[in-house]
């Protein structure tokens, strides 16, 4: 079973990280971001670029966006470019972009480019 990185709370991280594992969000983090699995929490704030393949949001995230699976719940805030092959928003989720692209026929759109 592979452990869940957690940034409570009032903690702050910037700065890039990529890694095959789980991040839950409390907190802070501002920078690039690729990882298998992001939960903002409803206290969680996230800024820069970010890469997943499943991202849960409840909190606010202010980022361009390549995932698998999006999913915005109620208390869920998006603003920035998305990039997904599945997308689910709840009533009162939000979601606020310039440019919303599926992906549903390619098969690996998590990469990042050279380009920050």
């Amino acid at each position: 079973m592979e452990n869940i990185i957690k940034i409570k709370g009032h903690s702050s991280f910037r700065g890039a990280y990529s890694g095959s594992g789980d991040l839950e969000l409390y907190g802070s983090f501002e920078g690039v971001l690729k990882i298998n699995t992001l939960y903002v929490k409803k206290t969680g704030k996230f800024f820069g670029k970010l890469a997943a393949k499943n991202i849960i949001i409840e909190g606010e995230v202010s980022a361009d966006i390549e995932a698998e699976t999006l999913h915005l719940k109620p208390t869920g805030l998006v603003d920035g470019d998305l990039i997904y092959h599945n997308l689910i928003i709840e009533s009162g989720g939000l979601l606020n972009s310039k440019r919303v692209h599926n992906m549903s026929n390619n098969n690996d759109i998590i990469k990042f480019k050279n380009n920050n």
